[in-house]
């Protein structure tokens, strides 16, 4: 009886050894990433460490928010260095967050003997931190952090990245919480909305033509005709890319927009700004919510959607990528690049497109 117990237990064993353990779940990345580029003798940095240590700590409801700290220390601040290297020597034993926050608490005391009083305040290893403060391997990761600064134009401090946009100065908790909600629905916006729910045409095809319009503009609207036609013309060769370039004139266009964007989310983006081609001089919010229902979209969420002006960043988006470009009107189309302003024609279109289809010698 016990011998067969003892195979039981055996077989069991061996079961759940072959029994393979799932994967951990691979950590979501950040919805926002805040790089601060920091000097620890600089009066403003401290101004807004408080804005950001409440970030770090607390983080925003519902955004998944990361919080770098970059060493930029300044050359006439003379104990910024020396303090940049405590908080780096202290970050080895876990603790650079704290220890941040105390060179900051005591920005009139970041001299040597003051920085061993920190270090022994937390309860560092001290002849750990001794060694780390001087080592060649933190002066080398504060002057890459200094380089990499400079090299994204940084020249004072407090300057912070949000997702890659630049800000400087000082912010309070409300503002510097009010960026990141600002760059959250930007990068929901540019998620959700891709150039693919845009175009029209084969994904391989070998010339791409980007229609930068104003969906309110009768200008945009002849330019789309003529797009029709040579798409038809090109049904193989031609992708055209659409683009937002709203007219700030255009007392619609922002409305037309956030609903062809919305659209767009459903697959039906084509079918919205044909409509809105069309009906220029009469659209009303009700029109594009009815006309919503009839494309077989959920009348209820298409209008919150678009009063809650869930994509004006995508559209935002399109208008910095454009004006970046020199597109200073609508429309604008690019021909694999080759900009021409205003609507052209069909045989101009035609030109273009077989320029770009001819081999280059």
């Amino acid at each position: 009886m016990n011998a067969k117990r003892t195979l039981a237990g055996t077989l069991t064993l061996l079961t759940l050894l072959a029994t393979p353990t799932p994967a951990a779940e691979a950590p979501k990345p950040p919805d926002v990433t805040i790089q601060i580029y920091s000097d620890f003798q600089c009066p403003y940095c401290r101004m807004f460490a408080p804005a950001a240590r409440e970030l770090e700590t607390k983080g925003v409801e519902g955004i998944r928010t990361k919080v770098e700290f970059k060493n930029f220390p300044l050359g006439f601040h003379p104990f910024a260095q020396l303090a940049a290297q405590a908080a780096e020597a202290a970050r080895q034993q876990g603790k650079f967050w704290e220890m941040h926050d105390l060179l900051f608490a005591n920005q009139n005391a970041l001299a040597r003997e003051d920085l061993l009083k920190h270090a022994e305040t937390l309860k560092l290893d001290m002849p750990r931190f001794r060694r780390d403060l001087d080592s060649e391997a933190i002066k080398k990761r504060i002057a890459d952090e200094q380089a990499e600064g400079a090299a994204k134009h940084v020249e004072g401090t407090p300057t912070f990245f949000v997702n890659g946009k630049p800000y400087s100065g000082t912010k309070t908790p409300a503002e510097l919480t009010a960026l990141v909600k600002g760059e959250f629905g930007r990068h929901i916006a540019l998620t959700e909305i891709t150039d693919n729910l845009l175009t029209k045409g084969p994904a391989t095809a070998p010339v791409t033509v980007e229609f930068y319009a104003d969906l309110e503009s009768p200008v945009s609207r002849s330019a789309n005709f003529v797009l029709e036609e040579l798409i038809a013309k090109y049904p193989d060769t031609v992708r055209i890319q659409f683009r937002n370039y709203p007219l700030s004139f255009h007392q619609q266009a922002a409305l037309v927009h956030d609903a062809a964007m919305t659209a767009a989310h459903e697959g039906r983006f084509w079918q919205m700004a044909n409509y809105i081609f069309d009906h220029q001089d009469t659209i009303r919010e009700q029109d594009l919510i009815a006309f919503a229902g009839r494309l077989g979209l959920d009348q209820e969420k298409f209008a919150a959607t678009v009063r809650a002006r869930r994509y004006t960043p995508r559209v935002d988006a399109d208008l910095a990528d454009g004006f970046q470009r020199g597109a200073h009107g609508s429309p604008v189309i690019y021909v694999n690049g080759k900009q021409i302003d205003g609507v052209p024609s069909l045989q101009t279109l035609t030109e273009y497109v077989d320029a770009a289809l001819t081999p280059k010698k």
